[in-house]
């Protein structure tokens, strides 16, 4: 348990280091830096790449991690890895072919709206692949127990690359040609350097792939889950991506150079879900292996509850800040103002669902989880194209919010029929009432002057006072409320000081 704890230790701070690198520079700095379509044009690529690398990918990674308990100790493992390698470059040299057999519909999308986009067309294959082996590694990394150094590749080194690669356009050290291409460059090192690391620390090793047809009876169930997961994982990443996809082709990229913004920020309300989630799985396999569902149903409602808490604060914090926020960025990207809000109260809605993904993912009843993320995605796909050239950056973020709610409501029902099991609880009604009474109070207290003739320091001075402000008042009620009994508890640990000293006990999730 030790290497468990000390690499959930150090991957939680790069995660959340990563996370500020992303939110100061991405958000706050790059906009005064190169043009909303540059920034656009970034994310176009990054989008493109994380969806379309879904297909040569395979799934294989997810099989991997679901049949390396069986595998690691005999040969099969390896075996495996030389049979995943070489699938998942004749999947990439599949999905060149076709890119570039669709290339001229592809290219028509967009060059109206995003020009720009069309030279540096071709670069989304070198893109693609790269993500694809990059993927199957970091989950090879994981299963060695050693997530700290993917991590920090992924959240730290590249954004480190991205930032560097910016700053040299920005000063005109790099042309338009060099920065995208540089671009490519980034995924690639960090590609490179992440591949040395499981080669010379994790002994990642490959063999000849198992005989072909003898062992074909033995690689059925494991590539039929593929598939399953193959499907799951496209669906997830159209209904996270698409947005970014679709909007250049009908608004431009500098439209989603300023859409992008808000996205982020909207969606750091479920930075906490994650850590919570990865925890909380361990507890939910063992009640649903042992059928325990009195156990299942009562860690759902506590875990549902402190992650509605958790949301309804961040979101509360978030948009008393709206306008304080805006103030730190281009006047132009005030226009991306609404969409923080719709995606903020998206993803409350999904935090206040709790981890019905989770529970539905580890039963025996996981296909239905598939089911409703290909209903979400067909979802995703319909509202983006119907909403967008109604209501424009708007109409992409309603498209995103209204298919995750759709999507919850879906899980939400089939648990309740299935298991008798609620996420919600009176407990959520305080919350509400806080979260709506402050942000009515605080659309009352204008912008305060603190400097003269200081705009960027005054906003960020209204943030931390907003902020501050609006932290204090949220949570005296609550505590004294005692809406959650966890909460009370963490706080009196935290104002007592033990939690900083230790030797405590915490009640289990």
């Amino acid at each position: 348990m030790g290497i468990i704890k000390r690499q959930g230790l150090k991957t939680s701070i790069v995660n959340y280091a990563g996370v500020l690198i992303g939110v100061i520079f991405f958000n706050f700095v790059f906009p005064h830096l190169i043009s909303k379509e540059h920034l656009g044009l970034i994310g176009l690529l990054q989008n493109l790449m994380y969806v379309l690398a879904m297909f040569p990918a395979l799934g294989l990674g997810h099989v991997l991690l679901r049949y390396h308990t069986d595998w690691k100790d005999t040969e099969v493992l390896s075996r495996f890895n030389g049979l995943a390698i070489r699938l998942t470059l004749l999947a990439s040299g599949l999905f060149a072919g076709l890119y570039w057999l669709f290339r001229e519909p592809l290219i028509q999308f967009y060059q109206a709206q995003s020009a720009l986009f069309v030279p540096y067309f071709y670069l989304v294959i070198p893109l693609v692949i790269i993500y694809a082996f990059t993927q199957y590694f970091e989950i090879y990394g994981m299963l060695k127990l050693r997530v700290a150094v993917p991590a920090f590749i992924r959240e730290i080194l590249v954004r480190i690359l991205l930032i560097g690669l910016v700053y040299l356009f920005f000063r005109k050290w790099l042309s338009e040609e060099q920065f995208v291409f540089g671009l490519v460059g980034v995924y690639l090192l960090a590609f490179l350097i992440l591949l040395v690391y499981v080669r010379q620390k994790l002994e990642f090793s490959w063999r000849k792939p198992f005989p072909w047809p003898e062992e074909q009876q033995n690689l059925r169930s494991p590539l039929i889950y593929g598939a399953g997961m193959l499907l799951l994982t496209v669906c997830s990443s159209v209904h996270n991506f698409l947005d970014g996809i679709i909007l250049p082709a009908y608004l431009g990229l500098g439209a989603l150079g300023i859409y992008l913004r808000p996205l982020v920020l909207g969606q750091m309300i479920q930075v906490p879900y994650r850590a919570i989630s990865m925890i909380s799985i361990p507890i939910l396999r063992e009640a649903l292996a042992q059928n325990d569902l009195k156990r299942l149903s009562e860690l759902n409602r506590s875990l549902s509850l402190n992650l509605f808490l958790i949301g309804t604060f961040l979101f509360t914090l978030l948009v008393v800040n709206t306008d304080a926020i805006f103030q730190l960025l281009p006047a132009e990207f005030a226009a991306g103002k609404t969409v923080l809000v719709i995606i903020a109260v998206g993803r409350l809605v999904d935090m206040s669902f709790g981890l019905n993904s989770e529970i539905l993912n580890y039963s025996q009843h996981y296909k239905y989880m598939i089911i409703f993320t290909i209903v979400m995605m067909l979802m995703t796909v319909t509202l983006n194209i119907t909403l967008i050239p109604i209501w424009g950056m708007n109409g992409a973020a309603w498209a995103v919010s209204i298919s995750l709610v759709v999507f919850n409501i879906l899980k939400s029902v089939y648990l309740y029929h299935r298991y008798r099991m609620m996420s919600f609880s009176k407990a959520y009604i305080p919350l509400i009432l806080i979260t709506v009474a402050l942000i009515a109070l605080f659309h009352f207290i204008p912008f305060l002057q603190f400097l003269n003739h200081h705009m960027f320091m005054n906003a960020l001075l209204n943030v931390l006072f907003r902020g501050t402000l609006a932290a204090i008042l949220f949570l005296i009620p609550l505590y004294a409320l005692k809406v959650s009994p966890d909460f009370n508890e963490f706080l009196q640990l935290v104002i007592s000081g033990k939690i900083f000293r230790g030797g405590h006990k915490m009640r289990e999730l």
